[in-house]
């Protein structure tokens, strides 16, 4: 069954098992707004399907189980237009609370490189199985963002915290042996295993008693929704107050660019005073020419209509 576009989704996987697949191998699975948007509906199939009573999560292909965001979506859309990023976060927030409260243990089968909101997939699921060739990142200090989408918050509950700020504050990949190692993964088989390793670990929880398993899940989530319902709201505000400026359009564009990324010319600027925020000063100018208000303070000429701008 597949009524979706970036999403295929089984509802017959294995017994009493659907899965939820994201389907953009070609951009290593990096989901877009709609595929977000496809996933939270394949998860509230399942949740309402009594037949439906455990749920795999993956990426299509055996490079990638997901990169994250779609960064030329970022770009194009929310680098430009920063307040759009407040109401996607809204609709990423469903993901990850619908993977937590399905009511149904949610497994991630981990098949390749796991980024950005990836790797915040797989701290938000119940269970995790990776292949050999798997391994995990957080990108987003590399693109101007941070992991502060189920990452800061969850790290910490798999691993120390020490760790945590390892992983995040060096941008460090890890692979699927130190990942089991640090607690983010359960178990690590070669990738011609992972169905079966997947389909043993449910064979296990089959002849376990539902209820027992359901209840188990609401009070494993306390943590993760304790720190979640602190954290979540300011990191969306964060998000939409920061990713129109200099950092987040650097790293983005240098991304999308395919080059090197210039943060150390950044550092060299804020060193001798600078603002990344308001690289021209704040929005206090206002043009005697034409009338235009909410120029940068520091602008020499006027942006609408050229003439030269008093002090």
């Amino acid at each position: 069954m597949n009524e979706f576009e970036t999403v295929i989704y089984d509802k017959k996987w294995y017994k009493h098992t659907s899965q939820v697949m994201i389907n953009l191998p070609a951009e290593l699975n990096a989901y877009l707004l709609s595929t977000l948007r496809e996933m939270i509906a394949a998860f509230e199939d399942s949740m309402w399907d009594d037949d439906i009573q455990f749920i795999v999560l993956t990426g299509a292909g055996e490079k990638a189980f997901c990169t994250g965001g779609n960064v030329k979506e970022y770009a194009e859309i929310y680098n430009k237009k920063p307040s759009e990023f407040w109401k996607w976060g809204e609709v990423y927030g469903r993901v990850l609370d619908i993977i937590r409260h399905c009511g149904k243990p949610v497994i991630a089968k981990v098949n390749g490189v796991t980024a950005g909101g990836g790797f915040e997939f797989v701290a938000a699921c119940d269970l995790a199985i990776a292949s050999e060739n798997a391994y995990f990142l957080s990108p987003g200090p590399r693109v101007g963002m941070t992991s502060i989408g189920g990452l800061s918050q969850w790290l910490p509950l798999h691993m120390s915290i020490k760790q945590a700020a390892e992983i995040v504050l060096l941008s460090r990949e890890i692979p699927a042996q130190k990942a089991l190692e640090w607690g983010v993964v359960n178990e690590v088989v070669p990738y011609e295993r992972l169905d079966e390793t997947v389909r043993k670990y449910i064979d296990q929880m089959i002849n376990l008693s539902p209820a027992s398993l359901h209840y188990f899940k609401v009070h494993i989530n306390f943590w993760r929704d304790l720190v979640w319902s602190i954290t979540w709201e300011h990191a969306r505000e964060w998000f939409a107050l920061h990713l129109g400026s200099i950092e987040p359009s650097e790293g983005l564009r240098a991304f999308k660019e395919k080059r090197k990324r210039q943060y150390d010319r950044i550092r060299d600027f804020i060193a001798e005073g600078g603002d990344t925020q308001f690289p021209f000063g704040p929005y206090l100018g206002h043009c005697t020419a034409c009338g235009t208000k909410y120029l940068p303070l520091n602008s020499q000429y006027c942006l609408n209509c050229g003439e030269m701008m008093k002090k």
